[in-house]
């Protein structure tokens, strides 16, 4: 059985919970969904450490969903001595190395080092395969002119990333369970805020629809967000895939 976990649903200001990630746990492998600053603590609240993770799927290049990279790569090189695979869509790599990593990893004891002497890097031109689990990634909109994706797994739940509303990439799809990026500010020129995501999609998408990457005052929206949406994805819930 796989399935799928929130390992954090924070924004990236909040302290209340950990970076909005996610992980995939198939055929006893687990591939995470981004891999930002928090990830440590995200892993042990799982009861799990760096040396369990098989993989990464980077969303984007921003530091909550990426910069848990250079942590992951030093201790499974220097202390646990494997490569996890790092799935990479378009346009990530060049972002992700020479615009942000390369600078406090590009050099090590031995000399000079890419980002393949770290992970296998896996750069996709298409959907792929995790240990039976289908994932296919899509282009969502986030930061003008920067790559950024989103992922329909096994055709059952759709994880936005971080997106303004993304309604006919949602709708075409019509998964069994989504996974919103929300803002509960009034309105972020990145982040789809809680009233564009009631007037954006249909009751019927918003009945399967739960809310990550949400601010500390959480609280406040509890019972519109209840009214209105399946809820608040929570910190470690977990949905068969």
């Amino acid at each position: 059985m796989a399935v799928f976990t929130m390992t954090g649903v924070g924004h990236s200001e909040a302290i209340a919970h950990w970076n909005n990630n996610a992980m995939i746990t198939a055929g006893g492998r687990r591939l995470l969904i981004d891999a930002g600053y928090t990830i440590k603590f995200a892993l042990r609240d799982l009861g799990l450490d760096l040396s369990q993770v098989d993989g990464v799927f980077i969303t984007h290049v921003h530091a909550d969903h990426c910069f848990g990279l250079e942590r992951l790569a030093y201790e499974c090189r220097f202390r646990y001595g494997f490569k996890p695979r790092l799935y990479l869509p378009p346009g990530v790599y060049e972002e992700l190395w020479d615009q942000t990593l390369k600078g406090v990893m590009g050099q090590v004891g031995e000399g000079p080092a890419t980002l393949d002497d770290y992970f296998e890097v896996i750069r996709l031109d298409g959907a792929f395969e995790f240990e039976g689990v289908q994932l296919e990634y899509f282009q969502n909109n986030h930061t003008p002119n920067k790559p950024s994706y989103g992922l329909f797994i096994n055709r059952r739940l759709l994880f936005s990333g971080d997106t303004r509303p993304i309604v006919e990439a949602v709708t075409r799809r019509d998964p069994e369970i989504i996974l919103h990026d929300c803002t509960l500010a009034e309105w972020n020129p990145v982040h789809a805020s809680l009233a564009e995501l009631e007037v954006s999609y249909p009751a019927a998408l918003r009945e399967r629809m739960y809310l990550m990457s949400y601010e500390d005052h959480y609280r406040e929206f509890e019972t519109r967000v209840a009214s209105n949406f399946a809820g608040y994805a929570r910190q470690g819930q977990t949905f068969d895939l």
